[in-house]
């Protein structure tokens, strides 16, 4: 039996079907699109190029690439996370992710691991491309956040493909550079974005849980 393709695995881990529950999340985008801060595609765009380039992205990155050559990076990439909220997040759908990762392809990854944690030590076990790997969950990342947009702003769905194509390269970019840091690299300047999560938590009126 020929070996499945890298591609299709990573399309079912990152696929709105794949059940870790990522449509439960705006990261921050919810509270900012109440404040009238996000309100047509531009400021949608340039929001979440700023959190792949400079923000949780940007983190991701690195931490999928640190799992994926063993480092025991998961406490760190705990410790990033801005606020009860966000910490939840990454938990719930790294043990959703690992989870199903047991179910489905018979392999056990360890227990309570941030969301990219989990994603590239499944990666590693199953000797999945890093690079391709890290591209695919970006763009599932900035997939995620733009239907936050186009659902609460709202957005047209056309626009929402239009912003994604517009992020395409940003995402090359930074799954590129990935490859060239390490832990020291970590860190970020989305401060308002990590902000907007922390008053996420006191919205009166939500739809989504960060």
């Amino acid at each position: 039996m020929k070996k499945i393709k890298d591609y299709q695995i990573l399309q079912s881990w990152f696929a709105s079907s794949f059940p870790v529950g990522s449509f439960n999340y705006s990261h921050g985008i919810e509270t900012a699109i109440q404040n009238q801060e996000i309100q047509n595609i531009i400021d949608v765009h340039d929001w979440i190029k700023f959190c792949i380039n400079n923000g949780s992205g940007y983190n991701d990155a690195i931490l999928i690439k640190c799992a994926y050559q063993n480092e025991c990076i998961n406490e760190i990439a705990l410790s990033l996370c801005a606020g009860y909220e966000r910490f939840m997040e990454t938990k719930e759908m790294g043990s959703a992710f690992s989870k199903l990762i047991k179910e489905i392809y018979k392999i056990t990854l360890p227990n309570n691991l941030a969301y990219p944690v989990a994603i590239g030590n499944a990666a590693k076990l199953l000797e999945i491309d890093l690079n391709l790997t890290i591209s695919s969950y970006l763009q599932a990342f900035a997939s995620n956040l733009i239907s936050v947009a186009v659902k609460s702003i709202p957005l047209g769905q056309t626009e929402g493909q239009k912003c994604l194509f517009w992020l395409m390269l940003d995402i090359q970019n930074v799954s590129k550079k990935s490859s060239q840091l390490n832990i020291s690299d970590l860190g970020g300047a989305a401060i308002y974005s990590d902000i907007c999560s922390l008053k996420h938590e006191t919205l009166s009126s939500r739809i989504y849980k960060t």
